[in-house]
């Protein structure tokens, strides 16, 4: 990974795209393909198997995110939603987000499905979530728009973008050239995701703060913390023989 130096000197373009259409690896125009939908039905049936999800309790299936818009790079997942009723899951709400959440990341790190180069990536989405404004969303089911992305107006090479990529980049190289804990990685995460979901509400799909988190997912800087926090973990749980 380069430094946050070298990464201000050499790159002045983003890995964040712009485009006139949809993908066309997964689109006719604005229909989607026959071939990737079957896909994604199946890969959902077997992922609410996985996640012990009563079928009554599907309301539906949707894309969404970069490849149900025109920002999508090769970097971006194909983001199945599975949208369910929780309410008709389990009798234990309290603990039922975290356990979605541990199926969504065993899941992701025990498969490896791409369709045509893609990530597929599965959440299961409460009915009560709302879709953030200026994202497309797609019912795979009804095979029809419930959200169509509209083109709009996107400063990808605006400096206030790239300073606020370049500052959170110094932040994280910093942390991790000093040692730093993994509860400073945590909160740091903590604030970062904050950060998204206040730039979605109040600017959606194409606010600094969504744009700046999709940068840094794309350059792997979310992988390098999450790596970083697993291994202190490991060596916090590990007893070595000593000579």
């Amino acid at each position: 990974m380069k430094s946050f130096k070298s990464y201000v000197l050499e790159n002045s373009e983003l890995t964040l795209q712009y485009h006139m259409e949809l993908n066309p690896d997964l689109w006719d125009h604005q229909t989607l393909k026959s071939e990737v939908k079957d896909k994604l039905i199946q890969i959902a049936d077997i992922w609410t198997k996985f996640a012990n999800i009563p079928s009554d309790a599907i309301e539906d299936l949707l894309l969404v995110g970069g490849n149900a818009n025109f920002n999508y790079t090769p970097y971006s997942d194909i983001d199945l939603h599975i949208l369910v009723d929780k309410s008709k899951i389990a009798d234990c709400p309290e603990i039922l987000d975290d356990y979605l959440k541990d199926k969504k990341y065993i899941w992701s790190q025990t498969h490896d499905i791409k369709i045509y180069g893609h990530d597929v990536e599965v959440y299961a989405q409460d009915i009560k979530e709302t879709t953030p404004v200026n994202q497309g969303s797609y019912s795979i089911l009804r095979d029809e728009w419930i959200t169509a992305p509209k083109q709009e107006e996107v400063d990808l090479n605006s400096p206030e973008l790239k300073l606020k990529i370049q500052n959170h980049i110094h932040k994280i190289e910093s942390l991790l050239a000093s040692n730093a804990s993994d509860e400073s990685f945590e909160k740091l995460k903590e604030k970062i995701k904050n950060m998204r979901s206040s730039g979605l509400k109040k600017a959606g799909e194409f606010s600094l703060e969504n744009l700046t988190f999709k940068e840094l997912r794309n350059l792997g800087y979310f992988d390098k913390i999450n790596n970083y926090i697993k291994t202190k973990q490991d060596e916090k749980l590990s007893l070595s023989k000593t000579k």
